[in-house]
């Protein structure tokens, strides 16, 4: 499991804004997570996991890049600068509404609930 911990960050998962002006920020564990849906795999959505959103966000742009938009000047110049979410963006732009592509934080699952014996 060690080789995963650098998967595995804590976020922030919710900021409460109270009244008086005091804000709770609560953090949660969580990973960085490329979503993409496109004309291949019949609608499936892939998701993959990354260690840091730099990452995530460099191989979406990629991914992007791959899937065409390497022939769109308005992809191409910001993939080249390192704007990595602006080519993404592009993408989602450019393609049907069924389409996506995007990275988000994807928070981890957790009770203190113990699991019943056998499972």
């Amino acid at each position: 499991m060690t080789v995963y911990a650098r998967f595995i960050k804590q976020m922030i998962s919710s900021k409460l804004h109270r009244p008086d002006g005091t804000v709770e920020t609560t953090k949660d564990p969580a990973v960085w997570t490329l979503a993409h849906r496109g004309y291949s795999g019949s609608g499936r959505l892939d998701v993959w996991v990354y260690p840091s959103k730099k990452t995530a966000l460099h191989e979406g742009a990629k991914l992007a890049m791959t899937c065409g938009m390497d022939e769109d000047e308005h992809a191409a110049e910001p993939f080249a600068a390192g704007r990595y979410e602006q080519v993404m963006n592009r993408y989602e732009e450019t393609h049907p509404e069924t389409h996506l592509l995007r990275v988000q934080a994807a928070f981890l699952q957790t009770t203190d609930d113990q699991a019943p014996a056998g499972l």
